[in-house]
């Protein structure tokens, strides 16, 4: 098994200089640990992340991807896909239970970082107390590259379950456009109006891209009576 070929090893250099002080790579050698014959932890870590720009790569990867690379087995493929979920989920949770969402910036940095990457058309329901706060996320359908459909009445059922004074809908563009179809408007009217008969708000609809969103609220899609 090959040895480090850094003048120092991230274990020393985090050591002496601190974890902040470690590349991209470095971090994740730490967590890759050895390597194989060929290529030592290091050498692993920069074929998961080339490409692209820093742990971008490791946050759109999936499984069979990571194992395409020599020396990346289903075990230690499994484990990285688990730090980059728990990347996600630390985002996320970030602003659950905490300040209230006051404009749809805030509900989309919620969301942000856990859709911006997906590949698959997610739909997901933001339930908020009477403080506007996020109480819970819930994943309502998973589709493919250019759709997702899912029922209102589960959506509902969902908001009621978990006492929802409002909610927010949210969905994804995998193309990174978050331009909204005919198709998009189409649901937002349907579930606005079903969010009315049941006395719970639909405050708006989020189209989440890379790195931009579509509001369906400042577009004026979504009245303030809605």
């Amino acid at each position: 098994m090959r040895q480090w070929t850094t003048p120092v090893d991230p274990q020393t250099k985090a050591r002496d200089y601190g974890i902040e002080s470690l590349t991209d790579p470095e971090l994740l050698s730490l967590v890759i640990r050895n390597g194989t014959k060929e290529k030592n932890a290091l050498d692993l870590a920069c074929e998961v992340l080339a490409g692209r720009e820093g742990f971008y790569a490791l946050m759109e990867a999936d499984k069979s991807e990571l194992m395409a690379i020599e020396g990346i087995g289903e075990a230690r493929a499994c484990l990285l896909l688990a730090v980059a979920e728990i990347s996600k989920r630390a985002s996320r949770d970030k602003r659950k239970f905490s300040l209230p969402i006051t404009c749809a910036r805030d509900a989309a940095d919620a969301v942000m970082q856990s859709l911006r990457y997906e590949r698959r058309e997610i739909v997901m329901l933001l339930i908020l107390d009477v403080r506007m706060r996020i109480t819970d996320q819930v994943l309502m359908s998973v589709g493919t590259a250019e759709n997702a459909a899912f029922s209102t009445r589960e959506l509902f059922s969902e908001a009621l379950k978990r006492r929802a004074s409002s909610v927010i809908l949210v969905h994804n563009h995998p193309s990174g456009d978050p331009s909204p179809s005919e198709a998009d408007i189409a649901v937002t009217r349907k579930t606005q109006e079903a969010g009315r008969l049941l006395d719970i708000p639909l405050l708006d609809h989020l189209i989440i891209g890379d790195l931009r969103f579509y509001s369906f609220r400042e577009s004026g899609l979504i009245t303030a009576k809605a």
